[in-house]
């Protein structure tokens, strides 16, 4: 003859009488209303303007990924730490394989450019000088003789400091 064991039994009888309890009381005890009010969505003291239905970039699924993936590596560590005494070397090698793997992957991540979010982190970025130019001279370039090269300019450009209402005539009447 099975041996019956009546703690499991009350137990789950014990569960699905406290879930029916939840479910049936409050609609015995609760008053109900209706009308526009109360089927309006409401969320943290704000009246929502607008649907629900948006679209989001691939970037928040990517940062969720991102989350669960370090979240799920902390638990791991969490649990080597715990027992770092009963693992001896073997559970810090584990440990350091899978740190390794992970740092791995991130450097990945960031390689292929998972992790820039900017738009200028997207564009390529200019190479820089690493030395100046054959016959460049910044002292020639920055000289400045006087205010008559102000109203002499070598490209053939007007200057700044002629194209606005700047005094060019003798009368002192300004241009307009």
């Amino acid at each position: 003859m099975p041996v019956i064991d009546w703690s499991a039994i009350v137990f789950i009888l014990a569960a699905i009488g406290l879930c029916i309890f939840m479910l049936v009381v409050p609609r015995l005890l609760g008053g109900t209303s209706k009308g526009f009010q109360k089927q309006e969505t409401f969320e943290a003291g704000v009246v929502s303007a607008g649907s629900a239905r948006i679209r989001l970039s691939a970037k928040f699924y990517l940062v969720a990924i991102f989350f669960v993936i370090f979240d799920l590596e902390a638990v791991f560590l969490y649990a080597y730490a715990v027992s770092v005494r009963e693992v001896n070397w073997l559970g810090f090698t584990a440990a350091a394989i899978f740190i390794a793997i992970l740092f791995v992957g991130l450097v990945y991540e960031m390689r292929l450019g998972a992790m820039n979010w900017s738009p200028a982190d997207k564009k390529p970025k200019p190479k820089r000088l690493a030395a100046a130019p054959a016959g460049f001279n910044l002292a020639d370039i920055t000289r400045f003789n006087g205010v008559e090269e102000l109203e002499i300019d070598p490209t053939g450009k007007i200057p700044a400091q002629l194209s606005g209402a700047m005094n060019q005539n003798p009368n002192n009447n300004a241009i307009k």
